[in-house]
Order: structure tokens, then C-alpha cells, then sequence
């Protein structure tokens, strides 16, 4: 009787932290502003733009095809490189669908004098993409950034569909892939009839793997 009655407590025990397992779990799973993870929705935020407005990630839901978060730093060659080529696929390519670019600048503890010449840095590279002031590194650190550039594809609802940390040549060809695929993009000056590639559509390649 007695070894019974253990084995029920024991059941029930068994059973109770079971239950504290999955609710932990789905409480964790489904706290879309708790933190940045892959194929989740991007926790919301709201910065200042170097123009001194105010932007709201979520009012860019449903608004676009892809938004592209861009973190920097204009004093980070690496940063400033990688935007340049990101700047440079655009104007190549005949884009089908909605896309917007956000640079998100992460220098810490800036002064009035200090946006005006992030300002002017952006401005005299003809990088006209909208620019965010992270300056005490809350979103960086929201969106678990540790090197510089790092770009992150949202899709229309803004879950997060890739994540490109550094500059890498390999990664640049796979996100640029990806971009062509995902946004319908063509060469321009390139014939629409000519096929270059039987393996791609009008100039719109296969989906990268893992899309």
C-alpha cells in the first residue's frame, strides 16, 4: 500500500514538471520580443532616423516584399563595403517586387555633430537607403549582432528568413542569389528572350538552399 502510494506521488510529480517543461517552452517559443531567432518573428523597435523621425518596425509589416536590416557602423570598413555592394545590386538589377533597405548605425553615445556627419558620410557615398541611430546598441543587442555588417532579410510579416554576419564572399553570393530569387529580380541590359543559364528563368535563378 505504501509503495503504491509512493509510485502514485511519484506519477503526479512526474507529470507536473512535465507540464512546467512545455509551458516553459511554448512561452519561449512564442515571445516574438524576447529575442532574435531564425524564422521567428523580428522582436519590434522603434529608433530615431538620422532625419530626427521616428521609425516603428511594425508599421512596416505587410507593407513590402523583403525588408533588409543593415547594421553598421560608418567608421567600419567592412560596413561601409558591404552596403556599397548591396547598393551597387540594386541598381543593376530590374526589381519585380517591393523591397526596402534599413541601415541601422550602432556608434554608441552620439552628439548632435556626430549624426550630421554620419549624415553627410551616407550622403557623399550616394547611399540614399533610410539610416537609424542605435547609439546605446538596444537593438543590436535585441538582434544578438556581434560583428559587423550584419544583414537580416524579413519577409512581409516580418519573420526572419536569412541572417548574413560579416562579410564574406561566399555569403555575399548567396544573399545576392537569394535576393534575385526572392524579390524576381533581372540583369539590366541583359535581352529578356536570351537564356544564358537553362537552369534560370528570364535571369531568375533557383532558390538558394535551404529557402
Amino acid at each position: 500500500m505504501v509503495f503504491s502510494l509512493r509510485n502514485k506521488n511519484y506519477n503526479i510529480l512526474v507529470i507536473l514538471l512535465t507540464i512546467t517543461f512545455l509551458f516553459s517552452f511554448c512561452l519561449s517559443a512564442f515571445s516574438s520580443d524576447s529575442s532574435f531567432r531564425k524564422g521567428f518573428p523580428a522582436p519590434n523597435f522603434t529608433l530615431s532616423t538620422v532625419d530626427g523621425e521616428s521609425f516603428n518596425l511594425e508599421d512596416y509589416k505587410e507593407k513590402q516584399k523583403l525588408l533588409i536590416l543593415y547594421f553598421c557602423n560608418n567608421e567600419n570598413t567592412d560596413s561601409v563595403c558591404g552596403i556599397e555592394e548591396l547598393a551597387k545590386y540594386f541598381e543593376e538589377h530590374i526589381i519585380e517586387e517591393k523591397y526596402q533597405v534599413i541601415m541601422i548605425n550602432t556608434r554608441r553615445d552620439l552628439k548632435e555633430e556626430d549624426i550630421v556627419q554620419i549624415k553627410e558620410f551616407w550622403t557623399n557615398k550616394k547611399i540614399s537607403f533610410t539610416i537609424l541611430l542605435d547609439d546605446q546598441n538596444e537593438v543590436s543587442n535585441l538582434y544578438n549582432i556581434e560583428i559587423l555588417p550584419t544583414t537580416i532579410f524579413l519577409d512581409k510579416n516580418l519573420i526572419a528568413k536569412r541572417v548574413y554576419p560579416g562579410l564574406l564572399s561566399k555569403q555575399q553570393n548567396l544573399m545576392f542569389q537569394y535576393l534575385t530569387y526572392f524579390l524576381a529580380a533581372k540583369e539590366r541590359g541583359t535581352p529578356q528572350k536570351e537564356k544564358k543559364d537553362d537552369s534560370c528563368n528570364g535571369g531568375v535563378c533557383p532558390p538558394p538552399a535551404g529557402y
